[in-house]
């Protein structure tokens, strides 16, 4: 906790992009820290040098502050920028979340008198330059982490998977009966950079059983926004949401899932939604593959693929699903199980939060 001299609203600077090919995965997990850490009586300011409208509204909408820094994202400028706004807002921490910063501007920014906590995704076999890390992945090496990081505080594994507020409250709440949920979600992400979503959505569509639907969730940065719309509106069983702040509840009423590996397969794991978990990038595979092998979901590896030979591998593998009611239920099953203790139940965010706030101390 805050020492009784500490700032009645300390400040936390989260340091995170969002591009059209990046994603905006990493933005979203730190707002979900951003809410917790405001429910214990920090102000967090978002500090970005790429970050689409769309997003900048989601954060305005959530309350939450925006600065923007000037570029190139992890140049010199870049990091001078965060240097002024530690300075300007007394900031007593800073988040730092992406893969397109070096060595050199982490070293930098670790530099600065304050404590950084990190998000990473990759193997834990590099220095970070943070006081505490964080990887919610289903395969973390944490001997590689603390070898790499020796002093660091670790917060390793799907217990720390940080989840907005919205998929706490839903947790609490009692699951509709799989056999009652007659809905498919879709999903790809906040941009979709595979552009698999509408090929998809036009494929599943038309197939689906009678009394069966379909619900599109896309972000508001998707560049395909509009087409996607248009596509939906063919069918009398879609519906498209943009940007939605309800993505609990549309995975609350989902009787399966096809979703981007990334950072949504923490949701639909807090949710024990069966899922169909498709990688389109690299740093997905991983965990993808740990999923797999456990039994967690079903996956299919899209990358490199052409978006309709990729679609058709998608949408032939979720009719078979859904036909299947106890290979759905079993995926529901093992999904919400946790491992060596730990699960995916919604406080991951809290926990972080938590963390940090006694580094703050």
């Amino acid at each position: 906790m805050l020492s009784p001299s500490a700032t009645a609203a300390p400040t936390v600077l989260i340091r995170a992009d969002a591009t059209a090919s990046m994603g905006t995965g990493h933005v979203m997990r730190c707002l979900a820290v951003a809410e917790s850490l405001a429910e214990r009586g920090v102000t967090p300011l978002f500090a970005a040098v790429d970050l689409p409208p769309a997003l900048a509204r989601r954060l305005d909408a959530a309350g939450f502050a925006l600065t923007m820094l000037e570029g190139p994202a992890g140049g010199d400028e870049d990091e001078a920028g965060v240097a002024a706004r530690i300075r300007r807002h007394d900031a007593r921490a800073i988040i730092l979340d992406g893969y397109h910063f070096s060595d050199v501007y982490r070293a930098a920014l670790a530099n600065h008198g304050v404590p950084v906590m990190a998000f990473d995704d990759g193997p834990g076999s590099v220095p970070l330059h943070a006081r505490l890390i964080v990887n919610a992945g289903a395969a973390v090496d944490g001997a590689a982490y603390r070898a790499a990081n020796p002093d660091a505080v670790l917060a390793l594994g799907p217990a720390y998977a940080p989840l907005r507020a919205e998929f706490r409250r839903a947790r609490g709440l009692a699951l509709p009966p799989l056999d009652q949920r007659r809905r498919l979600l879709l999903t790809f992400g906040g941009t979709d950079p595979a552009g698999l979503t509408l090929p998809c959505l036009k494929r599943l569509a038309p197939a689906l059983p009678e009394g069966v639907g379909l619900d599109v969730a896309v972000g508001g940065s998707n560049p395909n926004t509009d087409c996607i719309r248009t596509a939906g509106a063919r069918f009398a069983n879609t519906l498209v949401h943009v940007e939605t702040p309800h993505m609990a509840d549309l995975m609350r009423d989902a009787g399966l899932a096809l979703s981007a590996a990334g950072g949504t397969l923490g949701e639909l794991a807090c949710l024990a939604v069966p899922t169909l978990l498709v990688v389109v990038a690299d740093n997905q595979a991983s965990s993808a593959g740990a999923v797999a092998a456990s039994g967690k979901a079903q996956v299919i590896d899209a990358r490199g693929a052409d978006k309709a030979e990729a679609a058709a591998r998608i949408v032939d593998a979720a009719r078979a699903l859904w036909t299947d009611a106890e290979a759905r239920m079993t995926l529901s099953r093992r999904i919400g199980q946790g491992e060596d203790g730990q699960m995916v139940d919604g406080q991951g965010a809290a926990r972080i939060a938590d963390m940090l706030m006694h580094l703050l101390a």
